[in-house]
């Protein structure tokens, strides 16, 4: 595994790491704002945590739908929720995006806010070190996810938004205590929201829309960037080998 940057390679990325940090950072002002002056946005913030943990997308939907020409701005806020927070499920926001604005917009919604997510996410890491990323996620979550990285490097970070039962947001906090560059960081979490974005979105569209070629679709999603990595695998760990300083 690579090693953290040392003071002169943090240095020159304060502008980014800054940036990064800042929707982490407001969205922890504006939540504790939130508690502290409104008692209806308290309620609100239990119901849709409720939402969030029950897994069903539709009543997320008719959630978002209150607010209006303000829910892309709330699912984004969702989104972002969900990956500083690892056990609430980020994948009902896709989903629930894709039933409120269809497969295209929706998906274009949820891409954009993943990778802002997972920014902050790799940022705050940054921030807070080692000792931090262990306060949110479980040490023993953190060391399989360490084990994992080693072996794959920046790899890791693009598998974890494919395959399923890796953890994406966790694999980005590790990902935050190691001396992997924001470039290499940004375009293996763009590379591998892609498909992901597209499937669930897919998902969601299927919800209120079921049509012969969903099916497919959500199979040929699946299957390519599988089979793409399987053939190109040799390329890919050559180029993270040559990524990793």
């Amino acid at each position: 595994m690579t090693h953290p940057e040392g003071p002169s390679g943090r240095a020159g990325s304060k502008l980014p790491l800054a940036l990064a940090s800042l929707p982490a950072i407001l969205l922890a002002g504006g939540f504790i704002a939130a508690l502290w002056l409104s008692p209806g946005v308290r309620r609100e913030l239990r119901v849709v945590w409720d939402l969030l943990l029950g897994g069903d997308p539709e009543p997320l939907r008719l959630w978002l739908l209150q607010f209006g020409i303000l829910a892309p701005v709330i699912s984004g806020l969702l989104q972002v929720a969900t990956s500083l927070i690892p056990i609430l499920p980020s994948f009902l926001v896709a989903i629930a995006n894709a039933m409120l604005y269809g497969a295209l917009l929706g998906g274009v919604l949820t891409f954009a806010t993943a990778l802002i997510a997972a920014a902050a996410c790799f940022g705050l890491a940054r921030v807070i070190g080692r000792p931090g990323v262990e306060r949110i996620v479980a040490r023993r979550t953190l060391a399989r996810v360490d084990g994992f990285m080693a072996r794959r490097g920046i790899l890791a970070v693009f598998l974890a938004r494919l395959i399923p039962f890796i953890n994406p947001d966790v694999v980005s906090y590790a990902a935050g205590v190691t001396g992997i560059r924001w470039p290499a960081f940004l375009a293996a979490i763009a590379a591998g929201s892609a498909p992901a974005t597209v499937f669930y979105s897919i998902v969601g569209a299927a919800a209120l829309d079921s049509t012969p070629w969903v099916a497919a679709a959500v199979t040929i999603s699946t299957i390519v960037p599988l089979l793409l990595l399987w053939i190109f695998r040799d390329r890919i760990l050559r180029a993270t080998r040559d990524s990793n300083p």
